[in-house]
């Protein structure tokens, strides 16, 4: 989830959304898509960290 999620998110639209013309505020769909993505990939990342440090105490007990 920590690595795949975030990775169909940036790369799964990119093709659909680089070929159009739509701009939200002044501003690329594409180029505004990634912005949008990197809290995601943050808050993935930490989910995927938490669980496998819970997973590791869970061996060290």
């Amino acid at each position: 989830m920590g690595l795949v999620l975030p990775f169909l998110a940036v790369l799964g639209p990119l093709p659909w959304l680089s070929s159009s013309h739509l701009a939200i505020a002044g501003i690329p769909a594409a180029l505004a898509w990634l912005f949008a993505c990197l809290p995601l990939t943050s808050l993935c990342m930490a989910v995927a960290w938490k669980m496998e440090k819970s997973d590791r105490q869970d061996k060290d007990d």
